[in-house]
């Protein structure tokens, strides 16, 4: 499966969300890593300043999240690179993406991917109508993600 994540990961394993989550996405960042499947990395500057900030955490903690991240991010077998090409995205679809999620679907189009993850409701709803981009709330893919491992 090659997945697209929108930023409530970072936020996550910052420990923003709660230790819950932050819990819970460790996991499934650990279990991603061993699973197979493949993470996209848009071509966007927020998403990549964000990823590369954790993986210069400080701490034991932090030292900790940023070897994960790090250990994926670098890895050739993980990781697929989203191709800027703005033209793949239908004007149907581009009317009803949030503007500051299009980088998202783009990178989801240009990797060719099964699926997107979001905590947004509102991108989430947008693209519920579009059958070319599969997405997905965070809780439900992680309640998912898990069982499918089990």
């Amino acid at each position: 499966m090659i997945v697209v994540l929108n930023e409530w990961v970072f936020h996550d394993l910052l420990g923003d969300n709660g230790p819950e989550l932050r819990s819970q996405t460790w996991a499934f960042m650990e279990a991603f890593e061993l699973s197979g499947d493949r993470l996209v990395i848009p071509n966007e500057s927020r998403w990549l300043r964000k990823a590369h900030a954790l993986m210069l955490r400080q701490g034991l903690e932090g030292k900790l999240v940023g070897a994960l991240i790090s250990r994926i991010l670098w890895n050739p077998q993980i990781i697929v690179q989203a191709e800027p090409n703005p033209a793949l995205i239908p004007d149907d679809l581009l009317r009803e993406t949030p503007s500051e999620d299009i980088y998202l679907v783009e990178a989801y189009l240009s990797a060719g991917a099964d699926m997107l993850v979001t905590t947004d409701c509102g991108l989430h709803g947008a693209l519920a109508d579009f059958s070319s981009v599969d997405c997905s709330l965070r809780r439900d893919f992680l309640a998912g993600y898990f069982r499918r491992l089990a």
